[in-house]
């Protein structure tokens, strides 16, 4: 059974977005003055950057960082990976057309063929933060 489950991931991740697919950058997603206002501290602006699969974008400032991440992947396989994270994994409403909070510090939404992860750390309200930028990272999209 567990080898069904990792050749099904393997199969995901392999299919997970069309050759070519473009993203939006996650740097324009999430603005520096939008971590700025989320972090409760002034945050340098900050480039995109190739991380695996993922574009990524990042900002820190006095020990909190703000980590965006985004690819272009289907609604079948956004579910699929989002699932399978650690737990507990948690369905949230009203943030792009899919969104759930994994393991508590993370948030995953999905939006018109794009994937965006939202990451705070060293914040004590993370997911209010993620969930706040994730609304504004689904606008943009």
């Amino acid at each position: 059974m567990r080898r069904i489950v990792v050749l099904v991931a393997f199969l995901a991740l392999v299919a997970a977005a069309p050759a070519g697919a473009s993203v939006k950058s996650p740097c324009a997603l999430v603005t520096a003055a939008n971590a700025t206002k989320a972090l409760g501290v002034t945050v340098p602006a900050s480039t995109p950057e190739k991380l695996g699969l993922y574009e990524a974008c990042t900002y820190a400032s006095g020990g909190k960082r703000l980590t965006v991440l985004v690819r272009g992947l289907t609604r079948t396989v956004f579910d699929l990976s989002a699932k399978s994270n650690p737990g507990p994994v948690v369905h949230v409403s009203g943030i792009g057309s899919d969104a759930y909070s994994a393991a508590g510090p993370t948030l995953l939404l999905w939006k018109s063929g794009t994937e965006v992860t939202v990451l705070a750390t060293g914040v004590a309200n993370a997911l209010t933060v993620e969930e706040s930028l994730g609304r504004t990272a689904a606008s943009r999209l």
